[in-house]
């Protein structure tokens, strides 16, 4: 049954015949018949346009294989204003997508197509019209059936692409969706109940990548370099790769805390070995000072430049002036994701699209 379930998958996936792509967290291929095409986020460039496909509907289960340790989901909120979009606290939408209403959690960090689990590729039937490699930095990339759907968000719909791997999108709903897929000019997205005087930090909104593997963030400041910086309030901890990290610990003095091994689960089910660094000279995004990331380890790259941070280490002494000569090692990416445990003290995070301006709403900060 296990073999029948898989091999229908794998038909599911890729469809008929076509061509081939990659991405690293970072580059993209997609495999398009019968033309290849590849893009690199850094450089932008002409979408690829792939042929619309009817596809036939099916009876689907309402679960979806959903993970019963996972948070209860729920629809998103009607907003006053038709532009704007106020999500529930959990950061899921309802749509409906081949007729099957469907739950996306929307996050800030997801590039590229609308994912969906594989499981509704497979009840639906779907065949994708193109592929998209997605290169993790280990081993071989991971592949992405895509298709152009239909999204149906009650009070208006739109056509997006729609890809889905092996792995599961998310466990927490049915799929993932950009902030930037949505059809919406300003988009909440609440954190926490506010506490105490409430102050706005507003900063300007970024587009990162190229049109087919896009993320929203802002820039952050690393000494004149900057960095980018995308609020992933699905995750808990800040992240980087370890290229990133052996460039800031050369800059700003980094060393990895004793008993901070972790394991990072991303996209697709892949996941990552991390370790906690944290920096004698914190980088400040507004009034952030952000000092602490899990760094994902052996992907792109090794830490190996980073160094321990042990016990009464002068580096961490906030009267010390840290001076460092290493240097750093590796491709690095100079993308950082703020994860909701730096923003614990704020109440909302808001998307306007038409003043291209992140908006972060915050109590006092923590001592």
């Amino acid at each position: 049954m296990l073999r029948l379930k898989r091999a229908a998958l794998r038909q599911t996936l890729l469809g008929r015949k076509h061509g081939k792509s990659g991405t690293r967290d970072g580059s993209v291929c997609w495999k398009v018949m019968p033309i290849r095409v590849l893009v690199i986020l850094a450089i932008a460039s002409t979408p690829v346009v792939l042929a619309a496909q009817d596809v036939p509907g099916t009876a689907v289960p309402d679960h979806f294989d959903h993970d019963p340790n996972a948070m209860v989901v729920t629809d998103g909120r009607p907003s006053p204003s038709k532009d704007e979009l106020v999500l529930l606290p959990d950061h899921v939408i309802r749509v409906v997508i081949d007729g099957i209403p469907l739950k996306l959690l929307v996050t800030a960090d997801a590039s590229g197509p609308v994912a969906v689990n594989p499981a509704v590729a497979v009840n639906l039937k779907w065949r994708a019209t193109a592929e998209m490699l997605w290169d993790y930095g280990d081993g071989e990339p991971l592949r992405s059936g895509v298709m152009w759907q239909r999204l149906d968000f009650g009070d208006r719909s739109v056509t997006r692409p729609v890809m889905w791997s092996f792995g599961r999108a998310t466990p927490l709903a049915d799929g993932m969706i950009g902030i930037h897929q949505l059809p919406y000019k300003r988009v909440v997205l609440p954190l926490s109940a506010p506490i105490g005087q409430q102050t706005v930090q507003r900063f300007q909104l970024k587009r990162f990548g190229s049109q087919q593997a896009q993320r929203i963030g802002t820039d952050l400041d690393a000494d004149g370099r900057k960095l980018k910086a995308i609020f992933a309030a699905n995750y808990v901890d800040n992240i980087i790769t370890a290229p990133m990290a052996n460039y800031l610990a050369s800059r700003f003095g980094g060393g990895f805390l004793p008993a901070s091994e972790g394991v990072l689960t991303m996209r697709f089910g892949v996941q990552r070995r991390t370790r906690i660094m944290q920096l004698a000279r914190p980088l400040q995004l507004g009034d952030l000072l952000v000092d602490r990331f899990a760094v994902r380890l052996e992907d792109y790259g090794k830490a190996r430049h980073v160094g321990e941070a042990g016990t009464n280490d002068p580096r961490f002494d906030p009267n010390e002036i840290v001076v460092s000569d290493r240097k750093p090692r590796g491709r690095v990416d100079f993308l950082t994701r703020i994860g909701r445990g730096q923003i614990a003290h704020c109440s909302a995070l808001t998307y306007d699209f038409d003043r291209e301006e992140i908006i972060l709403t915050c109590g006092p900060p923590p001592e």
